[in-house]
Parts: C-alpha cells; sequence; structure tokens
C-alpha cells in the first residue's frame, strides 16, 4: 500500500489579489485613517497596545479569528 503524496508549496496557486496578510494590513489602516482614529484611539477601542495595532498595520501579524472580530468592532464608525 503506497503512503498518499504530501502536497507541496506549488500545489497552492497564489492569491488571486496577491498576499492576503498585506490587504487586511492595508485594510486596517485604511479605515482607521478613514474614521480619524490614531493608533493610540485604536489601540485603546481594541484594547490592544500600540505596538500590536502597528504589527497587524505592517502585517507582521497572522490575526486569528477573535482578533479580527476585536478589530472588526472596534473599527465601525465612531
Amino acid at each position: 500500500m503506497t503512503q498518499p503524496r504530501r502536497p507541496l508549496i506549488e500545489d497552492f496557486p497564489a492569491h488571486p489579489d496577491g498576499d492576503p496578510g498585506d490587504a487586511l494590513a492595508r485594510a486596517v489602516r485604511e479605515r482607521r485613517t478613514t474614521l480619524g482614529l490614531s493608533v493610540a484611539d485604536l489601540a485603546k477601542r481594541a484594547a490592544l497596545t500600540e505596538a500590536q495595532i502597528h504589527t497587524i498595520e505592517a502585517g507582521h501579524a497572522t490575526p486569528t479569528l477573535p482578533l479580527l472580530t476585536t478589530l472588526s468592532e472596534a473599527l465601525r464608525s465612531a
């Protein structure tokens, strides 16, 4: 009995819109600035640190679903 082949990275095409992490980072930053919020304002609304917001907006974080929910709620119109 042969073992199934393990998937390779080449088996998964690139996301059609580019890197989803970069898209998320841009979306968070754009929404924050559209609302006229500073990084400190968003951090306070989301109960996060300013460093965490900077990390997310720089695309250096992979937010979990709970964190995405928190950000979504914090980025609703003021």
